[in-house]
């Protein structure tokens, strides 16, 4: 990919170097040759275009996640993200391929300014990179090549948001919520993730709260709180199960949180969505 683009005054901030690396991770393979690397990452990083029988909810929630990460100007998390959870799913809109690929970037471009605004990035250069790519789309012919773009865009976003917006204007905070999203089943006090970040617990604490309006005990809870609720709604799996995997310390530990946060104990909340289902 070039440097810079025509009709965009700032570069691209993604080397052509970058992509292939990009590319190549998210197929688990070598990057020998890159038009068959495009190719393969062509075919298996696309939206899927469903039906009415999947609901706005799961759409909803695994936009969620790699959202997170564009936010956070997380360009590796997005990646392991992207290798282990795609196809990401859309609605459908066309039968032709062509035009439900030109939508689907059109779609994720929506997305992505939105979790780039919520990272500090400014709206009018989160509009720039994605009309980039919109129009890039709208001008080839070629299918692959219009679900090729979508990690490119993806990813320069998520790189401006971590060099211009708030993920460099307040770094220690980033750096502490790509920690925790990281290793969110383990121990995650103030003391073992400042130690983590080469950090004292004091300067972490008041410097997360400072950068973020909320303290760091809050944010981790919250993340919890939320992650469980994702699991709730997209698995079976049972609630002790899911109080381990969200770091909590034990089942009634979940409850108390997830009850204080939602007005209903995970038990509750299950039901309630299966109700709306």
């Amino acid at each position: 990919m070039n440097n810079t683009t025509p009709g965009q005054e700032t570069p691209t901030l993604l080397t052509e170097q970058e992509m292939i690396d990009a590319i190549s991770y998210v197929n688990k393979a070598d990057a020998d040759d890159e038009m068959s690397e495009i190719v393969t990452y062509s075919k298996n990083m696309q939206f899927i275009a469903v039906n009415t029988d999947v609901s706005a909810r799961e759409i909803a929630e695994q936009y969620e996640g790699f959202e997170s990460y564009v936010s956070l100007g997380d360009t590796d998390g997005l990646l392991r993200f992207i290798r282990t959870d795609m196809p990401l799913m859309e609605p459908k809109t066309s039968d032709d391929p062509l035009l439900q690929g030109r939508s689907a970037v059109a779609f994720l471009a929506s997305a992505c300014i939105e979790a780039a605004r919520k990272g500090g990035l400014p709206v009018a250069r989160s509009f720039a990179i994605t009309q980039h790519y919109i129009r890039l789309a709208n001008e080839t012919s070629n299918e692959e090549v219009v679900h090729y773009l979508m990690l490119p865009m993806m990813l320069e976003l998520t790189k401006a948001v971590r060099t211009e917006g708030e993920a460099r204007m307040h770094p220690v905070s980033h750096q502490a919520m790509n920690y925790v999203r990281s290793h969110l089943a383990q121990q995650l006090d103030g003391e073992s993730v400042a130690n983590a970040l080469g950090l004292s617990r004091k300067t972490l604490c008041t410097r997360f709260k400072n950068e973020t309006g909320e303290t760091f005990a809050a944010y981790v809870r919250r993340l919890r709180v939320e992650r469980a609720r994702r699991l709730l709604d997209t698995t079976d799996y049972e609630i002790a199960q899911i109080a381990y995997q969200t770091g909590f310390s034990s089942q009634s530990h979940l409850q108390t949180a997830f009850k204080s946060a939602t007005g209903f104990t995970p038990r509750e909340w299950r039901t309630r969505e299966i109700r709306e289902i």
